[in-house]
């Protein structure tokens, strides 16, 4: 997928359709032209794509026919008919319509220092509680069923990873995954990376947590899971992801924040919320978690035990 920066000269330079396209009209406002000369299986795949803008647009084509109840070519015809060299154009023109470029903290300091401030604690507190809100719609729970039904089968391993920033939320998901079922691993960013991605097998679960800005070694760490046949699940944020193309599951949060940095948060309620279902849906987990508490207790564990 190429940078959201060079898109938007491309989508400039080729006509959409027989009105054409303005160079400044958001691509929402296409694709809902009444104008537009559709197929009824053209028109569910526009469907699909507003029931959750741009979210059902970013994911895998198949993805797409798959919501839409369409086969893939229908969606290339679409594409192309709007006047798109193919669906990865397409997707990135979607990225570009949402304004959103890859910027350091530094290029990001001077339009995002809007914080009030006479409050800017209440105000930070009240824009993550807006992306909250706003987390609750990217997710199909369709998507969740899959994972937890990948992540409860104990015939396959669980491998993750994490980026400079996000390597906390892998952790964060994997301590919380070893209370639950055995087989689960780090796949840590040093010189053993590689021999860690040599045990990976075929329908192995590698769990990739990589937002903006993203990492090469992420990038390398989904790689080599493909190839080795294993699943590839990315938690990623709502852009460009280059990782998108080779994950079977997409888990995508808001990043956006009042700060000069990205948030976290709405990612870290995502996991919570996946150990809430994990925890619902993991029968013998009392008997485990007492064991392991046993075994914690004869290793004094902690400075404080329940007598």
């Amino acid at each position: 997928m190429r940078y959201i920066n060079t898109v938007l000269a491309k989508c400039e330079a080729k006509p959409t359709h027989p009105s054409s396209r303005s160079p400044d009209a958001p691509l929402r406002d296409l694709i809902t032209d009444p104008g537009l000369d559709l197929t009824p299986s053209e028109r569910k795949v526009i469907r699909a794509l507003l029931d959750q803008y741009p979210r059902n647009g970013l994911g895998p084509m198949s993805r797409l026919a798959e919501h839409a109840g369409v086969s893939d070519p229908t969606i290339v015809r679409l594409v192309k008919k709007l006047g798109f060299g193919g669906y990865a154009e397409f997707q990135d023109a979607l990225l570009s319509d949402m304004d959103h470029r890859l910027r350091s903290p530094s290029a990001l300091l001077q339009p995002r220092a809007h914080l009030q401030k006479d409050d800017p604690w209440s105000h930070y507190l009240a824009e993550t509680h807006r992306s909250l809100v706003e987390t609750q719609a990217l997710t199909q729970p369709e998507d969740i069923r899959i994972l937890v039904e990948w992540l409860l089968d104990v015939r396959h391993q669980v491998h993750c990873f994490g980026g400079r920033f996000s390597s906390f939320l892998a952790n964060y998901l994997l301590n919380h995954l070893r209370l639950l079922r055995p087989g689960c691993f780090a796949l840590e960013d040093n010189a053993q990376l590689p021999d860690r991605l040599f045990d990976v097998q075929r329908q192995d679960v590698v769990l990739v947590f990589d937002y903006r800005r993203y990492q090469c070694q992420a990038r390398r760490v989904a790689s080599a899971a493909k190839n080795r046949y294993a699943r590839v699940v990315l938690f990623t944020d709502i852009y460009a992801s280059p990782l998108r193309e080779m994950a079977d599951l997409i888990i995508s949060a808001p990043v956006e924040s009042v700060s000069a940095f990205d948030s976290m948060v709405p990612a870290l309620a995502q996991i919570e919320a996946l150990i809430a279902c994990l925890t619902l849906r993991s029968p013998d987990l009392a008997d485990r978690l007492e064991g392991i508490d046993n075994l914690r207790s004869d290793f004094d564990t902690h400075l404080l035990e329940e007598k």
